[in-house]
């Protein structure tokens, strides 16, 4: 009877290590999941901010001969300081971006993670008119009687990744939209995860 008993003892042995594998395992799992959360979470932020800095940059291309006027306009075409390019030029430099919009050593993203420009328009104000200044359609629309931007982009339709930003905001002067996209490299085996991005500008003047 005494080695069945001892035999008995070796197994619960081994079914309590076995145990204890499976949930430091788990526990680990759990941990990079959460690490990776907040490294998602906070790359997102400091883009966030990034890109509300390059909008804001933009709108502070204010057209001063319309002004002298008593026009309030933004500049959309003079070469270097016109409204997009001062988006552009801060866009990169605060996301640290070549001229091709692909993340560099620095960056907060991975170096050669292409950050895309979606949307980027300039809405008239006094004229209420919408100007695409990006590269692709829009899919922004203005509207003159209440004064309201609205934009919808989706990424990886049909998929399990689809994600959509929409803007729906009350604008009060000249303003400037964009929204942009980028991949939040995953730890380990994870997968990556897609970020878009919104952000309003708009220019307050008081006579």
């Amino acid at each position: 009877m005494k080695p069945l008993k001892i035999l008995g003892n070796e197994r619960g042995g081994v079914s309590i290590m076995i145990f204890s594998i499976l949930a430091l395992l788990f526990s680990v799992i759990v941990m990079v999941y959460c690490l990776d959360y907040i490294l998602l979470y906070s790359t997102q932020n400091k883009l966030k901010n990034d890109l509300n800095a390059a909008v804001h940059a933009g709108s502070l291309s204010i057209d001063e001969v319309e002004l002298a006027e008593g026009n309030f306009k933004l500049d959309t075409i003079t070469p270097g300081i016109s409204a997009q390019d001062m988006f552009y030029k801060y866009l990169r430099l605060n996301m640290g971006l070549d001229l091709n919009n692909i993340a560099v050593a620095g960056s907060k993203l991975k170096p050669g993670t292409p950050v895309h420009v979606d949307e980027l328009v300039y809405i008239d104000y006094e004229a209420g008119t919408l100007f695409n200044l990006g590269k692709n359609p829009t899919t922004c629309s203005y509207s003159l009687i209440a004064s309201r931007i609205t934009c919808a982009v989706t990424l990886n339709n049909g998929s399990s990744t689809k994600i959509t930003r929409t803007i729906d905001e009350t604008i009060v002067g000249p303003s400037i939209v964009a929204v942009v996209d980028t991949i939040h490299e995953s730890i380990g085996s994870l997968s990556n995860e897609p970020l878009l991005l919104p952000a309003v500008q708009e220019v307050y003047f008081t006579k």
